[in-house]
C-alpha cells in the first residue's frame, strides 16, 4: 500500500476499535460472566439473522470485484462459513445454531423465530444494500460490512477472556455450544482458525486500498461505516433491552 492507502485504511480500523463490540453493554455483560439463560437465548435468536445473511452479502461483494485473486480470497472465506471445509469443522452458521441448542433452545426457535427486532431489520437492510446494490459502490459494503465485521479486535473482556473462554469456562457449555466462537477466535490459541479470519480482515484491507480511491468514494465509506457501528450498537442495545434483567441470576451449566 501507498502511505496515503495506509492511511485511509488505518482510519477505518480506528472507527471500528473506537466502538468495538466490547465497548457494547452486551458483550459486556456476556463476557463479564452475568448474563443469565435468557440474555444468551435472546442474543442466539436475534443474533442469527443478520449472520444468515453473511455469505449473501460478500457474494454481492465478490461478484463485482474484477482482481481474480481478491475474488478468490472473499469466495475462500464464502467457502468456509458454507462448509468449515478450511478449517476442518462445519458450516460456520450449523455451529452457530449448535450454540443456540446448548442453550435449550430448538432449532425452530432460532431459524424461524419470526419477525426480527427493528433493529435487526435496520443492520440487515443496512448490509444488504451496502453490498448488493448496483449503484453503490462496492467498497461502501467492504469498509461497512466485511472490514466491520472481520476486523474486529480480538473480543476480549477486560481481564482477556473471550467468547470462546467464557462460553466454555464460565456458562460450562458443552464443546458444540462453543465452537462456533472457536471457528471465530482470531488471536486465539487456535492458530490455524486464527490465521483464517486474520485472512478475511487483510483481504478487506486490500480491496479497499485497491479500490476505494477520490474523495466522494472514500467519503461514502467512512459515512457507511459509521452508520453501520450505529446500526450495529443499536442491535446490540435492542438485545440487552429484549433480554436482561439483572435480577435474574447468571447462568451456570446447560439447562
Amino acid at each position: 500500500m501507498t502511505p496515503d492507502e495506509t492511511a485511509f485504511v488505518a482510519e477505518l480500523d480506528a472507527m471500528i476499535v473506537a466502538r468495538k463490540k466490547m465497548t457494547s453493554r452486551l458483550y459486556q455483560i456476556v463476557l463479564g460472566g452475568e448474563a443469565s439463560l435468557r440474555l444468551l437465548q435472546q442474543f442466539v435468536i436475534h443474533r442469527y439473522p443478520i449472520k444468515a445473511f453473511w455469505t449473501r452479502n460478500i457474494l454481492g461483494i465478490a461478484s463485482r470485484i474484477d482482481d481474480y485473486a481478491l475474488r478468490r480470497e472473499l469466495i475462500e472465506n464464502i467457502y468456509e462459513e458454507e462448509t468449515g471445509a478450511i478449517s476442518g469443522t462445519q458450516r460456520h452458521l450449523e455451529s452457530f445454531v449448535d450454540f443456540g441448542r446448548s442453550l435449550g433452545l430448538s432449532r425452530d426457535m432460532i431459524v424461524d423465530a419470526g419477525p426480527p427486532l427493528p433493529e435487526t431489520s435496520a443492520m440487515i437492510a443496512h448490509n444488504v444494500g451496502a453490498c448488493n446494490r448496483e449503484a453503490t459502490h462496492f467498497t461502501v459494503g467492504v469498509a461497512s460490512v466485511l472490514l466491520l465485521m472481520e476486523g474486529q479486535p480480538a473480543i476480549t473482556s477486560r481481564q482477556g477472556t473471550s467468547m470462546e473462554v467464557v462460553m466454555r469456562d464460565v456458562y460450562r457449555l458443552p464443546p458444540a455450544g462453543y465452537a462456533y466462537f472457536s471457528q471465530h477466535a482470531s488471536g486465539s490459541h487456535h492458530a490455524a482458525v486464527s490465521e483464517i479470519e486474520e485472512d478475511h480482515a487483510s483481504t478487506a484491507r486490500r480491496i479497499l486500498a485497491r479500490y476505494c480511491r477520490g474523495a466522494a468514494q472514500r467519503d461514502a465509506a467512512r459515512t457507511a461505516l459509521a452508520r453501520a457501528i450505529e446500526l450495529r450498537h443499536a442491535h446490540f442495545d435492542a438485545i440487552v433491552r429484549e433480554g436482561y434483567d439483572p435480577s435474574e441470576p447468571a447462568f451456570r451449566g446447560a439447562p
